[in-house]
């Protein structure tokens, strides 16, 4: 085997991660499956990563060409996203041509909501069957006592199942800042439908007083898609907040290799994971929800949908720039891994070199400073 190549796939799985957990080791079967997982990874764009662009004239068709011209597998949309053109304002004709354009170009498309409420699950649910959308993520936004959010999640959540049977849809819940793996893991299981499983996010944990990895662990049994990014954990008080960086950039604390070796290798016989949504988020922010020494009932607050504030400092038309770089550069990256974790797995399984495809040309590192 080729040591070199080892030691550096080990560190890079190491990065951001606890220095007392171990690295995976590869066997041959082990190492065969990750030959097999990342011969054709389901990397998506998502519409969040051009939040301020969505703003500023950039649309879902927009998005679509996006992911076609950068060879990925689809998109996930939020049907606010958009601005006047997201969407849950399309008139028929609009979604059919939308549709007819996701057709033609061969994505796949998910859709989103930030809410588990009755008339927004039954709204996203009329733009998903007008699209021929099957997979939808949903996260609550309820306040009050923790066991009382619980119940009202877990009600929600039985309603979203009913329609989701009714017109053969899936559901994937978010760990979105307040609920902690075990909680959702917990509903999830109460709630026992194949239909309603789990999206991870790589950074939301943080806010619940919750490491990212050891989350997914919890999590891992119905994780279905998940979101892809960087972020570094800000310290507040007796909690944690989390700030949107570029990924694999020297202040992305999290361990961004690690959870995509694990979410890779969820599945015996087929992958288990669907969907890896690429969601840059530089300069997102969130405060933190849940503390260190909180009551054994703690009081959930309630939170607005995600926003990025926008950076003064640029002009608009870099920050939309920045925003379109970031995306590609967030593409490379994550391929990078790919094509690490693979000369690896090839070296374990004694595997002949295949005819992989060649990396993608990526654009020279960015100063991600201030500076207009």
């Amino acid at each position: 085997m080729d040591q070199g190549a080892k030691a550096r796939f080990d560190a890079v799985l190491s990065r951001g991660v606890d220095a007392q957990a171990d690295v995976p080791a590869l066997d041959k079967a082990s190492a065969r499956r990750l030959l097999e997982r990342t011969a054709n990874v389901p990397f998506f764009a998502h519409s969040y990563t051009f939040y301020h662009n969505m703003i500023h004239g950039f649309t879902p068709h927009d998005l679509a060409r996006f992911a076609y011209e950068h060879d990925l597998h689809g998109l996930c949309l939020h049907i606010s996203d958009g601005d006047s053109l997201n969407v849950r304002r399309m008139n028929p004709s609009e979604r059919e041509s939308f549709r007819r354009l996701l057709e033609e170009l061969g994505l796949q498309l998910h859709l989103e909501i930030s809410s588990t409420d009755r008339q927004e699950v039954d709204t996203v649910i009329d733009c998903a069957r007008s699209l021929g959308v099957h997979n939808i993520r949903l996260y609550a936004r309820h306040e009050g006592p923790l066991s009382a959010v619980i119940e009202k999640v877990y009600a929600d959540l039985a309603y979203a199942c009913d329609r989701a049977s009714k017109y053969d849809l899936h559901f994937d819940y978010e760990q979105h800042e307040d609920l902690r793996a075990a909680e959702i893991a917990g509903i999830l299981a109460r709630l026992g439908d194949p239909r309603m499983n789990a999206l991870f996010d790589y950074s939301n944990s943080l806010n619940a007083y919750e490491e990212p990895l050891v989350a997914l662990h919890i999590l891992a049994p119905y994780i279905r898609q998940a979101h892809v990014k960087g972020a570094r954990k800000t310290v507040e008080g007796d909690g944690w907040g989390q700030l949107g960086v570029p990924q694999g950039a020297p202040e992305d604390e999290l361990p961004g290799a690690r959870m995509l070796y694990d979410l890779l290798m969820l599945g015996e016989d087929k992958p288990q994971v669907i969907c890896l949504a690429l969601e840059q988020e530089v300069d997102y922010y969130a405060p933190a929800f849940r503390r260190a020494g909180e009551p054994p009932d703690p009081v959930i607050q309630y939170r607005e949908p995600s926003d990025t504030p926008v950076d003064r400092t640029k002009s608009r038309e870099r920050l939309l720039s920045d925003e379109r770089r970031w995306a590609v550069q967030q593409i490379g990256w994550n391929r990078d891994l790919v094509a690490l974790f693979r000369a690896h797995a090839r070296a374990v399984a004694g595997a002949a070199g295949g005819p992989d495809v060649p990396a993608i040309a990526k654009l020279p590192q960015a100063t991600y400073g201030n500076a207009a």
